[in-house]
């Protein structure tokens, strides 16, 4: 507009994730005339959501150059100064933001290696992101639902995994009022080192819970991991998946691409053929789109009146 602000300026302001999520990287980091990028106006509007994703994309090494410059590239762009000389953090400061300016904090202190690992957790942060991680497998719902906090839920492992990644990963973890709190505290978008969302967990654990509930609090069903793989490619080469079907069709219902192919020039229809343990399921309702475009169809997959599947709107309703 007028002052220099980018679409992804007005996204952070507004707060709106689902926006923000699917902007290119390189225009999440642009200066507006007062020199603030999206990230400052988050920070300074109070905008929670954008803030954590703007923050955790630097902890993927597909965008914070570790291989070559280590932890240079982090340090660069969460030190950016507007025209006054201020950066994301003092804005949170300024504007009052103590829990934002706390996650500012964390991401500052946090480092990737050379390697791709992650470092800088406190001792009693590691603890506590262990012991989350520990109720996520074990698959107690009521007790994380108990002592999950805004900021202690995004901590991550070495290899930036999160709570939210953990929980996704257990299909047994399929509260809706867990997912519910989760996504109220959490960012839905996070995604580890590798760049494997929570998203890309849930599709890989037929977890169509989960799927849903991230990708209504703003996680896009293109997103890609390393090798290019999407959620619903990883749904299409999951092992014993007894639901890949329900998962599927959760995520085109969403809008997934059907076309997007990985590195080796597979589709999601390929790898499910091929797949040892393919699911009949989802080859059948994929094989419904296969010399379709993408932009030329509506985002709705087949009925099926024979199936009981997951609509967009709601967790388990016909």
């Amino acid at each position: 507009d007028q002052t220099g602000n980018t679409a992804a300026h007005l996204a952070a302001q507004r707060d709106h994730l689902r926006l923000l999520e699917l902007l290119p990287f390189n225009a999440k980091w642009l200066s507006n005339q007062q020199g603030a990028t999206p990230l400052m106006e988050a920070s300074r509007t109070g905008s929670w959501r954008c803030a954590k994703h703007l923050l955790h994309l630097l902890r993927q090494k597909a965008w914070n150059n570790s291989r070559r410059f280590g932890n240079e590239t982090r340090e660069e762009l969460l030190g950016q100064t507007d025209a006054d000389g201020q950066t994301a953090l003092d804005l949170a400061r300024r504007s009052g933001y103590k829990d934002m300016a706390a996650e500012i904090e964390l991401e500052l202190r946090l480092s990737v290696d050379r390697s791709g690992f992650i470092h800088g957790l406190t001792e009693s942060e590691e603890a506590i992101r262990a012991e989350l991680e520990q109720l996520a497998r074990s698959g107690d719902a009521m007790e994380l639902r108990r002592v999950v906090t805004r900021s202690n839920c995004d901590l991550p492992d070495a290899r930036g995994f999160t709570l939210p990644m953990w929980a996704a990963a257990n299909k047994e973890l399929n509260d809706p009022e867990l997912w519910a709190r989760l996504l109220q505290l959490a960012d839905a978008t996070c995604a580890a080192v590798s760049g494997e969302s929570c998203l890309h967990r849930a599709a890989g654990s037929g977890s169509p819970i989960a799927a849903n509930a991230l990708m209504d609090a703003g996680a896009s069903s293109n997103s890609t991991a390393q090798f290019g793989l999407t959620p619903l490619m990883v749904a299409a080469s999951a092992e014993r998946l007894s639901n890949a079907d329900a998962v599927g069709w959760v995520l085109l219902s969403a809008g997934s691409d059907w076309t997007a192919i990985e590195r080796k020039g597979r589709t999601a229809l390929n790898l499910a053929t091929k797949n040892p343990y393919r699911s009949d399921g989802l080859v059948e309702l994929l094989s419904g789109y296969d010399g379709k475009g993408y932009f030329d169809e509506p985002i709705e997959p087949p009925s099926w009146s024979n199936k009981i599947l997951l609509g967009r709107g709601g967790f388990g309703e016909r």
